[in-house]
């Protein structure tokens, strides 16, 4: 399973993709978010922070950190749970927090939301792969693909597991949201929490590749702060979102 996000102009990309060879499923979902607003500044492709030095080395082999990771992996979950982190292969922002905000929370009735969480995960996401090419970890199925849970590909993606992409577009979209509507910040956290567990329930990552990304994603949306172009964008979708999320 390979993850892309993809920043062009006013658009983003987001691609999951499975293949189908000698009797394995083969799916590929593709979302394309048009957005009404040009990309600013602060979402061009050099890396706003140094994500390697802010996530660190993944665990070291041998170590206890390593061995905590190995045996975190298949996790004992319901089959509520697995079915949710299957609908999670597909990184789609709004049915992603439609859990907890209803399923009228969709880009049409939200454009300048739309933007905002475009523009933050396309300004996060050169600081991931940066630590991921830095690192370039192992995926976990590499070495043991029974612990593909959501999905069986024959020739599963080998990019860099540390960090992972979902994980961190997950909780960058999760701190945005959180700030844009207080009042339903414990649930949008928790989601997005959820959203990147959903990496290690499937088999697709070890639990540090996951901390990792969270701690990319608070670095970058920080450094977004500072950015005027991006603080106007957050006013917008929050007078945008007042109008529907008053409780």
């Amino acid at each position: 399973m390979d993850e892309f996000i993809v920043a062009r102009g006013a658009r983003i990309a987001v691609i999951s993709a499975q293949n189908k060879r000698g009797g394995f499923m083969f799916r590929t979902t593709l979302l394309i978010a048009a957005i009404a607003l040009s990309m600013p500044a602060h979402a061009q492709q050099a890396p706003m922070i140094d994500g390697p030095a802010l996530a660190g080395p993944p665990p070291a082999a041998g170590s206890a950190r390593e061995a905590a990771d190995r045996l975190s992996m298949h996790p004992q979950v319901s089959e509520e749970r697995l079915a949710q982190a299957r609908a999670d292969l597909a990184f789609d922002p709004f049915a992603m927090f439609q859990p907890v905000l209803g399923e009228s929370f969709t880009r049409e009735r939200f454009p300048r939301t739309a933007a905002v969480l475009s523009a933050a995960v396309a300004g996060v996401n050169p600081a991931v792969n940066a630590a991921k090419d830095h690192y370039n970890r192992q995926r976990p199925y590499v070495e043991d693909m029974s612990l593909l849970r959501c999905d069986s590909p024959q020739n599963p993606g080998t990019g860099g597991s540390y960090p992972t992409g979902h994980g961190a577009g997950g909780w960058t979209l999760a701190l945005v949201l959180a700030e844009l509507i207080p009042s339903r910040a414990d649930a949008i956290l928790q989601r997005g929490r959820d959203f990147g567990d959903s990496r290690v329930i499937c088999g697709y990552h070890f639990p540090s590749d996951v901390e990792a990304s969270r701690l990319i994603a608070a670095g970058g949306v920080a450094r977004l702060h500072g950015d005027a172009a991006f603080r106007r964008q957050l006013d917008a979708a929050r007078r945008e979102l007042a109008r529907a999320y008053r409780d």
